[in-house]
C-alpha cells in the first residue's frame, strides 16, 4: 500500500477518533445538564402516559353511551396531560434545553404531542354533556330513532342543539389547533418511535376535522330545515340529469315541504305542468323566456320547468320563486313564503333508497340501480298500459317519495352515520343544492357547499354548462370528454377548449338526437377567436361578459346524431392578469362541475412560454383545482 495513502487513512482515522469523542463528551455534557430537569421530564412522561389511557377509555365508555364514565375519564385525562405540561414547561429553564437545539427540539415535540391530547380530552369533556343530555331525550322516551319521540320531546332535542352553537364551534376550531399542533412534530427525534402511531392520529384527526367541517354547518342548519322555533316552509326542485339544465336537470316534478317543531306536517309532489299548463291558458302570465329556450323550444312564456337557466344556483333558485309565484298568482292558486329551496337530482334519491332498501309501489319495485330509468319508463310509458291519465302519471312519484320520506325518518340511530355520509359524497357531487333568503342561512349553505354558486377565481377558470333542448332523456347515453389546453406566447396567453360528444344511443321513447346550447363560462374579459367543428352559420355563436359572475360566456347551439360523435375545439384569448400569472409560475386554475354533468374524462394541458409543462389526466365528479 503506498505510504502515501497509508498517511492519508491516518489522519482521517485521527479526525474520527477525536470526532468521536468530542461526540461522547457532549452527550455526557448534555446528560449533566440535563440532569437537574430529570425530575420534570420523568413526571411529564408518566402523566402523559396516565393521560393516554384516560384518553382512550373516554372513547371507549362514550361508544357504549356509558357517559358519566366517558366524561369522568376525559376529565381525568385532561388533568394529567395539563399537569404533564406544567412539568415540562419547567424544564424549558434548563440551559441543555435552552441553549441546544437539538434538545430543545425534542422537548417542543414532546410539548405539541401533550398539547394535542390535551386538547382533544378537553374537547371530549365539552361535547360529551351535549350528547349525554340528546341520549337522554331519546332513552327518556323509550324511542330509538328520532322519528319516534314525542313532540315535546323533539323541540326540546332542537332546542339543546339550537343552544350548542358556541360547544360546536368551539369544538372545531379545538380540533383545527390539535392538528395544527401534531403538524409540528418532527419525523426524526425523541418521538421517533410512535411517530407511526403519530401519524396515524394526524390522518384520523385530519378526517374528523374535515367531517367537522362539513358536518358543522348542517348540524346548525337542522333547527330551521326541522321547523324551530318557527315553521319552515320549502320548495323542493327534482331536476331529472338525464335531461340536462343548467343547475341539474329539467324540472319535471316540485314539491312542497312543511316542516314544525322536529315534525314534517305536510310533502307533497306534483308535475310542473300542472302549474304551468294552467297558467299558460289565463293569458295572465306573460313573462318571456331566455332566447335560446324561446328559439330552441319554440315557447313564448317562460315556465316553472325551465327556470333554472342560469348555472348559478342562487341565480335561478330566485328565478323559480318569481315564476312560481307568478304562476300561482295567475291561477288564483296561494303560494307560502318559502323558507328555502332545495334541488336534487336521482343520484341522490338511488343512494338513499341504497341506504333504506328497495321500495315497491304500484307493484313494482325500485332499487338503487334502476330507479331513474325504470321511474323515466313508468311516467312516460307504462302508465299508458295501467289505465292512468297522462295528468296523472307522475302520481306514483309523490307515493314513493312519501314511503322514502317514512323510512328515513324511522332510521335507527346507530345508521345515522351512513346517512350523513351519503349526504357529504352527494354534496361533493352536487346533488344537493340548497338556498336561503335569509343572508346567514345562506352563509351556511355556502360552507356546507350547497350553495351552488357559480365561483369567484383570482385565477384562471373553466365552467361548461350544457341544456338539453327537446333531445329527450339523451344525457344519460350521451359521453362527453373535454380537454382544455392553455398556451403561453409572446402576446399572451391563449385557450383551446376541445369538446368531444360521442352519442351511445339510438331513436326511442327515452332518446333522440342531441341538441345542445351549451355555454363556456371563462375569466372576464376573454375575448373569442374561433369555434372549429361547427358551421358558425348555424351554430348561433355567442360572446358576453357577465360582470355579476366575474366571467365572459361564450354560448352555442349543436346537435348530435344517435350513433355518432360532434368535435368543437372553442379558441379564445385569457385576460392579461391570467398571464401574468402564468409568466411568473403561480398559475391558478379551477375547472368547476355542473350539477347533474356527467364528465368521462377530463384532460388538462398547460404550456408557459418557458418552463415545464403540465398535464394532469382525470374526471370532474366534482370541481377541481390545478395549480404550480
Amino acid at each position: 500500500m503506498p505510504k502515501k495513502l497509508i498517511r492519508t487513512i491516518g489522519i482521517i482515522w485521527t479526525s474520527v477518533k477525536y470526532f468521536l469523542l468530542a461526540a461522547v463528551l457532549a452527550f455526557i455534557v448534555i446528560l449533566i445538564l440535563l440532569s437537574g430537569a430529570y425530575r420534570d421530564l420523568k413526571n411529564a412522561t408518566v402523566k402523559g402516559l396516565a393521560g393516554k389511557i384516560d384518553l382512550t377509555a373516554a372513547a371507549a365508555a362514550a361508544q357504549t353511551q356509558n357517559w358519566p364514565s366517558a366524561l369522568d375519564s376525559a376529565n381525568q385525562a385532561q388533568q394529567n396531560f395539563s399537569s404533564a405540561l406544567d412539568d415540562l414547561n419547567r424544564t424549558h429553564s434548563n440551559p441543555a434545553v435552552k441553549n441546544i437545539s437539538l434538545v430543545r427540539r425534542q422537548i417542543n415535540d414532546l410539548e405539541y404531542l401533550l398539547k394535542t391530547a390535551e386538547i382533544l380530552s378537553r374537547s371530549l369533556g365539552h361535547i360529551l354533556p351535549i350528547a349525554q343530555n340528546l341520549d337522554k331525550i331519546r332513552t327518556g322516551a323509550g324511542s330509538k330513532n328520532f322519528s319516534d319521540l314525542p313532540s315535546k320531546d323533539k323541540i326540546r332535542f332542537l332546542q339543546l342543539i339550537y343552544q350548542s352553537e358556541p360547544e360546536l364551534n368551539g369544538l372545531k376550531a379545538n380540533l383545527d389547533l390539535a392538528l395544527l399542533n401534531l403538524d409540528k412534530t418532527h419525523r426524526l427525534g425523541v418521538l421517533w418511535p410512535i411517530y407511526g402511531q403519530i401519524s396515524s392520529i394526524k390522518q384520523e384527526l385530519g378526517q374528523t376535522v374535515a367531517l367537522m367541517t362539513r358536518l358543522s354547518p348542517l348540524i346548525k342548519l337542522l333547527p330551521v330545515l326541522s321547523g324551530y322555533p318557527e315553521a319552515s316552509h320549502f320548495l323542493l326542485i327534482l331536476q331529472n340529469n338525464d335531461e340536462l339544465r343548467p343547475t341539474g336537470g329539467f324540472i319535471g316534478v316540485y314539491g312542497i315541504l312543511e316542516s314544525r317543531d322536529g315534525e314534517i306536517i305536510s310533502l307533497k309532489t306534483d308535475d310542473s305542468y300542472h302549474l304551468d299548463m294552467p297558467a299558460s291558458l289565463t293569458g295572465a302570465w306573460k313573462l318571456e323566456p331566455p332566447a335560446p329556450i324561446k328559439k330552441y323550444l319554440k315557447v313564448e312564456k317562460w315556465y316553472l320547468r325551465d327556470a333554472n337557466w342560469s348555472p348559478d344556483w342562487p341565480t335561478s333558485a330566485k328565478k323559480i320563486v318569481e315564476i312560481f309565484n307568478g304562476e300561482s298568482q295567475a291561477i288564483k292558486q296561494p303560494a307560502p313564503s318559502f323558507t328555502g329551496l332545495f334541488a336534487i337530482t336521482p343520484d341522490l334519491v338511488a343512494d338513499l333508497i341504497r341506504l333504506v332498501g328497495p321500495i315497491t309501489v304500484k307493484n313494482t319495485t325500485y332499487d338503487a340501480n334502476n330507479f331513474q330509468p325504470l321511474l323515466q319508463y313508468n311516467v312516460e310509458i307504462a302508465y299508458k298500459d295501467q289505465n292512468i291519465s297522462s295528468w296523472d302519471r307522475k302520481d306514483i312519484i309523490n307515493e314513493l317519495v312519501t314511503e322514502l320520506k317514512s323510512r328515513l325518518l324511522n332510521l335507527p340511530a346507530g345508521r345515522w352515520g351512513e346517512l350523513f355520509k351519503i349526504l357529504d359524497q352527494n354534496i361533493t357531487a352536487k346533488n344537493i343544492q340548497i338556498y336561503f333568503a335569509n343572508p346567514a342561512w345562506e352563509d351556511l349553505s355556502r360552507t356546507l357547499a350547497t350553495s351552488g354558486e357559480v365561483k369567484m377565481s383570482a385565477g384562471d377558470f373553466l365552467m361548461v354548462v350544457n341544456a338539453n333542448l327537446g333531445a329527450f332523456k339523451s344525457d344519460a347515453v350521451v359521453k362527453k370528454d373535454l380537454t382544455y389546453t392553455v398556451t403561453g406566447d409572446k402576446g399572451g396567453v391563449s385557450a383551446a377548449l376541445r369538446l368531444n360528444y360521442r352519442h351511445e344511443g339510438g331513436f326511442d321513447w327515452r332518446t333522440t338526437t342531441y341538441r345542445s346550447y351549451t355555454r363556456i363560462y371563462a375569466p372576464l374579459g376573454s375575448r373569442l377567436i374561433s369555434l372549429i367543428g361547427l358551421d358558425e352559420t348555424t351554430a348561433d355563436i355567442s360572446a358576453v361578459d357577465d360582470p355579476a359572475l366575474n366571467k365572459t360566456v361564450f354560448g352555442f347551439f349543436f346537435m348530435v346524431k344517435p350513433g355518432t360523435s360532434q368535435e368543437m375545439t372553442l379558441n379564445y384569448r385569457l385576460p392579461a392578469v391570467i398571464d401574468q400569472q402564468l409568466r411568473a409560475g403561480n398559475y391558478q386554475l379551477l375547472i368547476q362541475k355542473q350539477a347533474g354533468q356527467k364528465i368521462e374524462s377530463l384532460n388538462v394541458l398547460i404550456k408557459p412560454l418557458k418552463g415545464k409543462v403540465r398535464q394532469w389526466n382525470t374526471d370532474l365528479d366534482s370541481d377541481k383545482n390545478f395549480s404550480f
